[in-house]
């Protein structure tokens, strides 16, 4: 058995959400590798009333950034398009995805990261879980609990905290796990997955902070993954925000960073999930933004001031689903499902 020792990550278009599919180099485990969900997030048939003025908001912020930077004045959109339209031609099934794009041979999910605990990173999860076969389960040890939420936004699913809490309690057949920083187990070492953040003392301090509050926000609480490959690393860090970029670069260094060469945009490419110091010491070839956001939230011109000029910066909203694959020599593919770019920016 010959392994394919490729590895494949690909960011799927899902509006305002993440969800990231890692296919891991093969071993003599399984000559294909293994296949890592991290969060998920299925909007394509609900989407929200401000979803047009997000996709006006990303065009607008983009078009001034380019203009200001090439000296030209900002160009027209490719059309109008109306929400409906946007999400009916751009925006990815995450369940559809992985069975056409991903698994082969009706190959199951080995493991799927939960970063943390919002709508937007779980949205979907009953139906992936109906439709596939999910063996390990990845969860922040939080205090969070939705079951008895009054009201839900039309854009979610009760159903998907149901099968959320089912998992957590022990009700499902997932093998149920919450690895904090430095934890390992059988294959983790083989995927080349390290777990930066959280440590237990932050978590249990989060826990602490919101024990009276109704729907604690845990950005800060979020996983920050580290997939070393032989191109150098990929980083993705759910929706920590600066309290947790400090206490990273304070624990590991500076070193730990200097080798990322792909870059998940913090929290869908706000600024609240940039941090200077972080993006600075990275320098990444590629940040990828998920979804990118409104101008007075996108941090867009924050890092292209941070990063070197080649550094190529992506929204899934503006190029759709993009993914990498790294060969067994360290040579770097990506791909966009738009590379012409779905709106017509100066310079995208």
């Amino acid at each position: 058995m010959i392994p394919n020792d490729r590895l494949e990550i690909h960011f799927l278009n899902v509006d305002h959400g993440d969800c990231s599919i890692i296919r891991h180099p093969g071993d003599e485990h399984r000559s294909k590798g293994r296949i890592s969900f991290v969060d998920i997030n299925d909007w394509k048939d609900k989407q929200s009333e401000d979803y047009a003025e997000g996709i006006a908001g990303l065009e607008e912020s983009m078009s001034d950034l380019k203009a200001k930077q090439s000296g030209q004045h900002r160009f027209s959109s490719k059309g109008q398009i109306s929400e409906d339209e946007y999400a009916e031609k751009y925006l990815d099934n995450p369940v559809e995805y992985f069975q056409s794009e991903v698994s082969e041979m009706n190959q199951n999910i080995w493991r799927f990261i939960c970063t943390h605990p919002d709508m937007d990173h779980i949205s979907g999860l009953d139906r992936l879980c109906t439709k596939e076969s999910i063996s390990v389960f990845w969860d922040i040890n939080h205090n969070k609990d939705l079951s008895d939420r009054g009201y839900w936004p039309p854009k979610y699913d009760k159903v998907d905290w149901d099968q959320y809490s089912d998992i957590r309690s022990g009700n499902t057949s997932h093998q149920y796990l919450q690895p904090n920083r430095n934890s390992q187990k059988q294959y983790w070492e083989n995927d080349n997955i390290e777990i930066l953040h959280p440590s237990t003392p932050f978590i249990n301090e989060l826990n602490d902070e919101y024990a009276d509050v109704d729907e604690p926000k845990y950005n800060d609480g979020s996983y920050v993954l580290k997939s070393n490959t032989r191109a150098g690393a990929i980083l993705l860090p759910g929706d920590v925000e600066k309290e947790a970029w400090d206490e990273l670069l304070d624990y590991w260094g500076d070193e730990m960073f200097e080798d990322v060469r792909i870059l998940k945009a913090s929290h869908h490419g706000r600024k609240s999930g940039f941090h200077e110091e972080a993006v600075s010491t990275m320098d990444p070839e590629y940040v990828i933004v998920s979804v990118g956001t409104k101008p007075t939230t996108d941090a867009h011109q924050d890092y292209y001031r941070t990063c070197s000029d080649d550094t190529k910066i992506w929204s899934t909203r503006q190029y759709g689903t993009i993914s990498f694959t790294i060969g067994n020599r360290g040579a770097v593919i990506p791909s966009r499902a738009e590379p012409d770019g779905i709106f017509d920016l100066p310079g995208a």
